[in-house]
């Protein structure tokens, strides 16, 4: 008797396909294009961006999109700052406090 192994034992919450905090990028997008363009382009784009993001998540583990901004460089609030930015990491490295 075989049965088969999800791949992810707790699955995401998913909203029209996108997890929650894909859902909040595009909500945040449109919502600065709607205050500064008009309600009719970004609703569109909301459209759009939410079909390439499904194109883009297909085959990816939960997560990829931030894991996939921190790494273009992006500050994401509670982690450390992207290698892009700094050289080189080290224990005692702090930007506020360098010890010599």
């Amino acid at each position: 008797m075989n049965r088969k192994c999800p791949r992810t034992l707790d699955k995401p919450i998913l909203l029209f396909g996108l997890e929650l905090e894909d859902v909040a990028l595009v909500s945040l997008v449109v919502g600065v294009g709607s205050l500064l363009i008009g309600p009719m382009l970004p609703g569109t784009m909301a459209i759009a961006g939410w079909m390439v993001l499904l194109r883009f998540k297909r085959d990816k583990p939960p997560g990829y999109v931030l894991h996939w901004l921190y790494a273009q460089g992006f500050q994401l609030p509670g982690l450390i700052r992207p290698i892009k930015e700094v050289k080189h990491y080290a224990a005692n490295h702090s930007p506020r406090l360098t010890l010599r």
